[in-house]
């Protein structure tokens, strides 16, 4: 597998794990937990987020929260490696379901992530940036 494939195996288990959030967010968190780095950050518009069990929690707390299914899709992938260091740039759509309301809802946008490669040659996300478009 080439670095390029590596990294957007690791953003597309990302996004079946915060799918997962709405449903099972504890396996959402066990999900998620090895694939980032242990000083991981992240920004979802709402104001920085530190560390993998953090990161896992807001997912499962503030975004899916509200959702009784999501789907995540990944489009245009922009993956830059520079030795062990990359950048990776998505456009995402998610359709969700409304607890609710049950509205079916699209939500629009872009990641712009940074990964690191570990001394086990592993590739894991080390920040992740969401923009949301609509």
């Amino acid at each position: 597998m080439t670095d390029t494939e590596a990294i957007a195996a690791i953003k597309a288990r990302y996004c079946m794990a915060v799918d997962l959030c709405a449903t099972d967010p504890e396996g959402a968190r066990g999900a998620m937990a090895p694939l980032f780095t242990a000083d991981a950050t992240a920004d979802y518009g709402a104001g920085p987020v530190t560390g993998a069990d953090a990161i896992a929690g807001f997912l499962a707390t503030n975004i899916a929260a509200n959702s009784a299914w999501m789907l995540h899709m990944l489009h245009t992938p922009l993956i830059a490696v520079d030795g062990d260091a990359a950048t990776g740039d998505w456009t995402v759509m998610v359709h969700c379901k409304r607890r609710e309301s049950q509205d079916i809802d699209t939500i629009v946008g872009r990641y712009s992530d940074t990964f690191r490669r570990g001394a086990n040659g592993a590739w894991r996300i080390a920040h992740v940036r969401f923009i949301r478009n609509n």
